[in-house]
């Protein structure tokens, strides 16, 4: 069961961190190397202490199985609620994201090897 749930953890980690490497070029382009790389120390310090505090409390109780409940615990049903709705605005992201860039890569692959034109609309829903 321990191995499921970290498979399932590092996959969807690796899904977010992906994503965001892909999107960083794009995003910093016209800001500049000096504020770009500012910017990532500074999201760095960010992400490290958000993620200190993911894992403090949940050892601060380890009676309760899921993020959702430790948040209803802290924070009441609107914690719950606000949680919850996080975490399927990220899924729902996540899927968005690379189901677009698959079906653009999709689109060029086919037009290019069997000169097949498709819509990137239709390449992202082959």
């Amino acid at each position: 069961m321990k191995s499921r749930v970290l498979g399932s953890v590092l996959l969807l980690a690796g899904l977010t961190i992906g994503a965001g490497m892909l999107a960083m070029p794009f995003a910093s382009a016209g800001i500049g190397f000096i504020p770009t790389l500012f910017m990532m120390f500074a999201l760095r310090a960010l992400m490290c202490y958000s993620a200190l505090m993911l894992v403090e409390v949940p050892l601060s109780a380890p009676d309760i199985p899921a993020l959702s409940v430790l948040a209803e615990r802290y924070l009441g049903k609107q914690g719950r609620w606000l949680i919850s709705f996080s975490m399927l605005f990220l899924m729902y992201a996540l899927t968005a994201v690379y189901a677009t860039g698959g079906g653009v890569q999709l689109t060029h692959n086919l037009e290019r090897w069997v000169r097949l034109h498709l819509t990137p609309v239709r390449g992202a829903l082959l």
